[in-house]
């Protein structure tokens, strides 16, 4: 079966030659394009002869109806639905992948490091000295307050290890609360209310998906305790942006890290890019070698599974993010 990442970016060449390398060891073949395809025809020029394609970014619906021997798409990612038409793709047939739960440990450090950051004023103070300025400022401790933990998958639980090694008591909500799963985790399920009102900082790892757009609503943010911070490198679908921001500048929250967006990137004169009790970065909290490693090697299993007939991580209509 033949292969084709159409859309690649140079600085990930040598990373997805490794990670392709059991298709070719099991007889596929596999090419790689640079660059993001201008056109339909040029779509087709790259995938005619592809049964399957390794995605980096988006793949027009224009496209994916003129390639009409593609079978599956692997999205080397999570959140495939704003990238791949899910519906569009199962009713041509094609079979669509993605990556869930990669880079749990460079997620969750990162989110760490935007805690920290939104709680020391670490921007703030740089932005300052840089510009000529000096005036000193307090911050919180992490040791000693509480960490709620917003979904417990690979990256919530590895936030939880994180928050409990620098002497946190953390709290967490999901879904799926039970007694063997806090005594797994050591930590205490709650209610989301509870949890919003009563913790110091909040780290959002939750999914992307129906039941969890707009979760943390204004309301919902509106029971942080004034001196709380909240992270979110999750997706910047599940809470209100705005309203975020709205108590982030009336002084009703302490801080904020964002390494996620609604819309992503943010456009120019949006309300966040001015809000200083915010730290930002532009969703690179996965973008590290090991992560990255881990992403398109699995992204890469999806295919050969799919040509050996057992198809995994699978992406239906109703679960496209």
């Amino acid at each position: 079966m033949h292969f084709v990442c159409p859309d690649g970016d140079p600085q990930y060449r040598d990373t997805i030659e490794a990670a392709v390398a059991p298709l070719l060891d099991a007889g596929h073949t596999f090419t790689w394009y640079d660059g993001i395809p201008t056109s339909v025809d040029e779509w087709r020029d790259r995938c005619q002869a592809a049964g399957g394609m390794l995605l980096l970014l988006h793949l027009p619906g224009e496209a994916m109806r003129a390639l009409e021997h593609l079978r599956v798409v692997s999205w080397a990612g999570t959140g495939v639905g704003r990238y791949v038409d899910v519906p569009l793709a199962t009713q041509l047939g094609l079979t669509v992948c993605n990556v869930p739960s990669y880079g749990a440990n460079a997620i969750a450090e990162h989110a760490l490091g935007l805690m920290l950051a939104a709680a020391r004023g670490i921007g703030r103070g740089d932005r300052l000295i840089r510009a000529g300025g000096w005036a000193q400022h307090g911050g919180r401790e992490l040791r000693g307050a509480q960490l709620g933990v917003v979904g417990v998958g690979p990256i919530g639980r590895r936030m939880l290890e994180i928050g409990q090694a620098l002497g946190m008591v953390t709290v967490a909500w999901t879904n799926k609360p039970s007694p063997d799963r806090a005594q797994e985790l050591s930590t205490t399920f709650m209610g989301l209310h509870e949890l919003m009102r009563t913790s110091d900082f909040v780290s959002v790892h939750v999914a992307h998906t129906d039941e969890t757009e707009g979760l943390l609503s204004r309301k919902m943010l509106a029971l942080l305790p004034p001196h709380a911070v909240l992270v979110n490198t999750a997706r910047g679908e599940v809470l209100d942006q705005q309203a975020l921001i709205e108590l982030l500048e009336s002084g009703r929250l302490a801080g904020a890290g964002l390494d996620v967006f609604s819309p992503e990137p943010p456009a120019p004169g949006d309300s966040v890019l001015a809000c200083e009790r915010a730290v930002l970065t532009p969703h690179i909290a996965y973008d590290t070698p090991s992560s990255t490693a881990e992403l398109f090697r699995r992204a890469a299993d999806n295919l050969l599974l799919f040509a050996q007939g057992t198809p995994a991580n699978v992406v239906g209509v109703e679960a496209a993010e």
